[in-house]
């Protein structure tokens, strides 16, 4: 995916509202995980609902932050919920979950830096 980790035109128009952004990125840091999880037990149980509605309420958060590589994995989960498609789903979990850790990493700088 050529999209950056966080989008950087968005944190350029958050440059003056740095608290703010600390605040979602620490929100984000510590309750997606918890969300990550659910979403991998709604895919291994095979509750394509569930994993629907899971994927579609992270893109909302992933997109509120500006995370777009986590924002698209999330619309292309969503995507393959509604196809019925669990081999695609879980592939795509693979690259969330990879997205995800990249967002985290990318939070952890952002937060150490500012």
């Amino acid at each position: 995916m050529g999209k950056e980790i966080v989008d950087s035109k968005f944190l350029e128009s958050m440059a003056d509202r740095r608290p703010f952004m600390k605040r979602m990125f620490t929100v984000f840091i510590s309750q997606e995980p918890k969300r990550i999880q659910s979403i991998k037990d709604a895919l291994s149980s095979g509750d394509v609902e569930k994993l629907r509605h899971l994927a579609h309420s992270l893109k909302g958060g992933a997109a509120t932050i500006g995370v777009e590589r986590v924002r698209e994995c999330c619309l292309q989960l969503e995507n393959a919920c509604k196809a019925g498609d669990l081999d695609k789903a879980m592939t795509l979990m693979d690259d969330l979950e990879e997205e995800m850790r990249n967002a985290y990493e990318f939070m952890f700088n952002y937060l150490a830096e500012h």
